[in-house]
Order: C-alpha cells, then structure tokens, then sequence
C-alpha cells in the first residue's frame, strides 16, 4: 500500500515540476521586453560644387560648412507610437541628432528641408548588430522632400552620415522693357503712336552684345544686370529713328539694370521731317 502511495506521490510531484517548469518558462517569456533601439544622424552640409558621386570628393573641405538649425521628425511606419522631433541647432560641423529608446521595426526620417539645399544624401551608415556592405556611392539618396525610411532591429544603435548640398546662389536680375512705337504723325507720343511688332534692338557692353526683338504687341524684354547701350537695329518703311527715352523723361541711349529697379524705355520711329 505505502508503495503505491509513494509512486503516486511521485507521479504528482513530477507533473507538478513540469507544470511549474512551463509556467516559469512562459512567464518568463512574457517578462524579457526587447531592447531598446537609437538612431543617431550627423548632419554635414556641403558647398554647391560637391559631387557626392565624384570619386575624388573631399568631404573634409567640401562638406564643412557650418549647418543651420534643421528640424528631424521621425515617425514609425505602423502608427503604433507617436512621432518625435529633434533640430541640429546652427553652426555645427556636423551637427548632430539623436533619437533614442525606439521600437524596433519600419520608421520614416523627415528632414525639413530649407530651400537653400539642393540634394541630400546619406554616405555611410553604422550598426552594433549588423554590417552594410553596398557597391554604391553614396550610400543611398533621400527624397526631394526629405523623407528617407528607415529599419531598426532591435536592440540596434544605428548611426548615419547625413550630407546636405548648398544650392547654388541663384545671381538676382532686373528687367528691362522696351515699348517700340511707330509714328506716322510730326509728335513723339505712345498715345498718338502705335506699337510696333517684329522690330530688333542692340543691347551691348565691352563684353556682352544682345538682340532684342518686340514681340506682336511691339515689347521686348531683357533680364540682367550692369551697364548697356542701347540702339535701333530695324529699319522701317517710311520711318526714321527718333530716339529711345525714358517714360516721361529725357532721351537716352545708355541704361543700367539694377535688381532693386526694373528699368523701362520708349523707342520711336517717326516719319521722315517729325
């Protein structure tokens, strides 16, 4: 009988281990969380002359100019979690940004991207649990808009070069317009005078010559800057030159385009003897 009871007691026991011993391992499993992820980018920005392709770039002279305040937002692919934000603040060489404790999984980086960069790109990466290997030079382009998605794995510190490229510095223009008349009567006066298409005028300086040609509403325009002289090139049946003036103002044959002031002039043709 006592037998019996003690292999009974020990068949009892023994399941109780086992249930124990899955339970432990479940709960176990349910109490080791993943860890924790970061994404780290330092932002370079580059003169307008740098090549990110060119094998010969050299990043330490092109690419050290001073970066101004950018803002980064980086939200998860599955909207399991809100986005964050962080800026570069201005001046640095690079600047950096970090991002931490993320979740694993697919998030998208945003560069708010100012209108004084032309192209973006991302030249190496770095990971504590995995190695890039890319045949590629750069490493990768972002987006016209900035966005760039991106995968963490858990647990990984993930670092990158971000270059941003200065847009060339666009060389600021004035117009110049040109209203060419055609006079049959003996007094120079738009009013009195009719516009005349098709006519051509010389724009020229020690180092540049241009052509000028009106258009079917007699206006020709020009887009500049610096000293020019201006004189008629057409002839006209029955018409001679009468000069080129300023509106409501002296002749003349000289003009200077400066941005800060567009510039517009009055060319007539008058009959022979006005």
């Amino acid at each position: 009988m006592w037998r019996q009871y003690e292999s009974g007691l020990r068949l009892m026991i023994g399941l109780a281990i086992m249930l124990l011993a899955g339970l432990a391992a479940v709960s176990s499993g349910v109490a080791v969380a993943e860890s924790p992820a970061s994404l780290t980018i330092d932002v370079y920005t580059c003169d307008s002359l740098h090549d990110p392709i060119d094998p010969n770039q050299t990043l330490v002279n092109e690419c050290a100019l001073g970066t101004e305040d950018i803002a980064f937002t980086l939200q998860p692919m599955a909207s399991t979690s809100g986005s964050m934000t962080a800026t570069t603040g201005s001046g640095g060489s690079p600047s950096t940004i970090s991002f931490t404790n993320l979740a694993s999984g697919d998030v998208r980086l945003h560069q708010q991207t100012p209108t004084t960069i032309a192209l973006s790109y991302i030249a190496e990466c770095t990971s504590n649990v995995r190695s890039f290997e890319s045949p590629f030079s750069p490493f990768t382009i972002v987006e016209p808009a900035g966005r760039l998605d991106i995968q963490l794995l858990p647990g990984e510190q993930l670092a990158c070069d971000w270059y941003n490229i200065l847009a060339p510095e666009q060389v600021s223009v004035t117009t110049l317009t040109v209203n060419v008349y055609s006079c049959s009567g003996d007094v120079i006066d738009p009013e009195l005078c009719e516009l005349a298409p098709d006519v051509e005028l010389r724009l020229f300086n020690p180092s540049a010559e241009f052509i000028l040609t009106t258009d079917e509403n007699g206006v020709a325009t020009f887009d500049g800057t610096g000293d020019y002289t201006i004189e008629f090139v057409s002839e006209l049946p029955d018409r001679v030159t009468c000069g080129i003036f300023v509106p409501d103002g002296p002749r003349s044959s000289t003009v200077t385009l400066d941005p800060a002031n567009p510039v517009t002039l009055d060319a007539f043709y008058c009959y022979p003897g006005a």
